[in-house]
């Protein structure tokens, strides 16, 4: 391996490892914007909903992005530490949990919704 190949795999595999820090970056606060909207919900405020949402909207717009670079440079991904790959991980799955927290939330109150409304 030339030293010319060495500097750039170590490129590359700091490349990759910028770009799953800042996947897990924005999947944690993803998920800390659906556990706030988990909440709001869950006691029945959902008009605490509304404030979060630009936020929410430039974050999942951010995290499609990250995760098509990261999808685009598996090698890379495929070399980096295994605790930043667990990291990721771990935040996924907590992101995951709340979406579907969230999803459960949001079903329980749709029919109280349409019950309000018809009474109204």
């Amino acid at each position: 391996m030339t030293a010319s190949s060495s500097t750039q795999t170590g490129a590359s595999g700091q490349a990759a490892a910028d770009s799953v820090r800042a996947l897990i970056s924005l999947t944690e606060d993803l998920a800390r914007i659906f556990e706030e909207e988990n909440l709001a919900l869950a006691n029945d405020r959902p008009d605490d909903l509304a404030p979060l949402q630009g936020e929410k909207a430039r974050l999942a717009a951010a995290y499609a992005q990250s995760i098509r670079a990261v999808a685009a440079d598996r090698a890379g991904v495929a070399s980096v530490e295994a605790s930043l790959l667990s990291r990721l991980r771990d935040a996924t799955e907590g992101f995951e949990a709340r979406a579907a927290r969230q999803k459960t939330l949001l079903e329980r109150a749709a029919p109280s919704t349409g019950k309000a409304a018809a009474a109204s």
